[in-house]
């Protein structure tokens, strides 16, 4: 018998979405403590819920949806999986519908979701395309092997960057204890952010600084891989961070932010932190190192350049809601 529940929060629940997710996700493996570590971290003036779905007594499926802040406030983000040996009899279509019914509640009045250009997602792209989301953003997603990467040369670049008076520093070995160290990051970040690509009609929007450093010291306790932070006249001019989860994936790491101020870019700075980030990893055993890019955003060319190859491409898929 097929019904939905609401969502409790229960280790049980976190640990059968893990299972479900990572029958779906073709190249990564989620373990479910990130997932409840984020979720009791969560920002509850924001709505947010989870919906699953029962054939029985198991959960075969489930829909996450958050409400986006600020000018995003009726928009509504959300993910939707099914067990792979369950589809084609209509779930999807069942937890989407109920969805709608539930976020009427803040009235919202547009609907993001993401979905890979591989197999395993034509199914969630078929329910999207039927319910006339238009597709809004592609953008490019990159491996590499670390032990293919060629650094020759790049150490004059650096060399040089740091005659200028740029400093490369791991603010785990050396800022964190400064005062205003998560002030300038935060800044920092917000500045970078704003220059990234949305779809149209979604904005940036800027977290308080005390949701910036709760969410700075998840990653840091959490998901560290690296963070390189560039540093010229004590300004915070750019930096690189990646995850690293090592419960589920230890030798692989993920790209989160990459960014230059405006005012020092085209000086190489960014290609100095990407190989200053990737040498750190190395020496900590990580072999594959993922990125991902909007489509017309120029950091591609530095990404092939260093040798990360295309895999399949993220879509974004988009829709407006009457009212």
């Amino acid at each position: 018998m097929i019904n939905i529940q609401n969502f409790k929060g229960y280790d049980s629940q976190f640990k059968e979405i893990a299972m479900i997710s990572n029958l779906v996700n073709y190249d990564y493996v989620e373990h479910y403590s990130y997932d409840k570590g984020k979720w009791i971290m969560r920002d509850k003036n924001l709505f947010q819920d989870r919906l699953l779905l029962y054939l029985d007594k198991c959960i075969i499926g489930f829909i996450s949806y958050e409400q986006g802040k600020d000018e995003n406030k009726r928009t509504v983000f959300f993910d939707l999986k099914i067990n792979p040996i369950h589809n084609g009899k209509g779930y999807r279509e069942i937890l989407y519908q109920k969805m709608l019914k539930n976020i009427k509640l803040i009235r919202c009045n547009k609907l993001l979701t993401d979905v890979y250009e591989h197999e395993h997602y034509k199914n969630y792209q078929k329910l999207l395309i039927t319910n006339k989301f238009q597709l809004v953003q592609r953008n490019r997603e990159y491996s590499c092997d670390t032990k293919k990467i060629d650094f020759n040369g790049y150490d004059e670049l650096i060399k040089k960057l740091e005659l200028e008076g740029i400093q490369f520093c791991e603010p785990k070995r050396g800022l964190i204890d400064k005062v205003d160290h998560y002030q300038k990051l935060e800044y920092l970040e917000w500045a970078v952010d704003q220059d990234i690509p949305t779809p149209d009609g979604i904005k940036r929007t800027r977290n308080s600084f005390e949701r910036f450093l709760k969410e700075k010291l998840f990653f840091e306790q959490e998901c560290y891989g690296t963070e390189i932070i560039a540093i010229k006249d004590c300004e915070y001019i750019g930096l690189t961070n990646l995850s690293v989860y090592c419960r589920s994936e230890p030798f692989k790491a993920w790209t989160e932010t990459t960014g230059v101020l405006k005012k020092f870019r085209r000086r190489g700075i960014a290609t100095a932190l990407k190989i200053i980030a990737i040498q750190k990893l190395i020496s900590k055993g990580i072999t594959e190192i993922r990125t991902d890019n909007e489509f017309n955003n120029p950091m591609y060319k530095i990404n092939e350049k260093l040798g990360f190859y295309s895999v399949p491409d993220s879509l974004e898929y988009l829709k407006i809601l009457d009212g």
